[in-house]
């Protein structure tokens, strides 16, 4: 499939979408994050450093939007960060869960990536929970990529779980 370009060379949409006041700037970075976590889980031998690059040289294909040097940077503090402690948080994730019974109780746990991760909505959430979960805990940030109801439960997540994710941080 090709892309209608004009004579500069532009796609029209993306024209529009440059002057659309309510559009961004910038695309978020999050779901470049995300994608890369969920290379991540696939993988039996994770290298965070790999990962991040992989999704950096990808992004840099998109001729439309080159991410800046502190988006890169914070793109491999993330992957970096989140590889370092992914079974901490997977474990933080099923003890929000756990604590939270109107999740099994309402079948959401697929919503918060508990299963398989085979299963490609599983892995995704799973992703965005461990990012959400990463970002909350280790950087005390703001998070506007997950749902309130998934940010509730994992901020509810037990003290002992929370305190695990911290020390492995720390050890890495």
């Amino acid at each position: 499939m090709h892309t209608i370009r004009d004579s500069r060379g532009q796609a029209p949409w993306l024209q529009a979408a440059k002057q659309d006041p309510m559009r961004p700037a910038n695309p978020p970075i999050e779901p470049l994050m995300i994608n890369a976590i969920q290379d991540m889980l696939m993988s039996s031998n994770p290298d965070g450093v790999a990962i991040a690059e992989r999704a950096l040289a990808a992004r840099s294909a998109d001729p439309d939007y080159q991410l800046t040097n502190e988006e890169a940077s914070l793109l491999r503090s993330r992957i970096g960060g989140v590889t370092a402690t992914s079974e901490a948080l997977v474990h933080l994730i099923q003890a929000a869960v756990d604590a939270n019974p109107w999740v099994t109780k309402f079948g959401a746990t697929k919503d918060f990536g508990i299963g398989e991760l085979s299963d490609p909505y599983v892995r995704m959430c799973r992703a965005e929970c461990m990012l959400a979960a990463f970002v909350i805990i280790c950087e005390d940030g703001d998070v506007n990529f997950v749902d309130e109801d998934r940010l509730e439960v994992l901020r509810d997540a037990p003290e002992e779980a929370v305190n695990a994710v911290k020390i492995s941080l720390s050890i890495s």
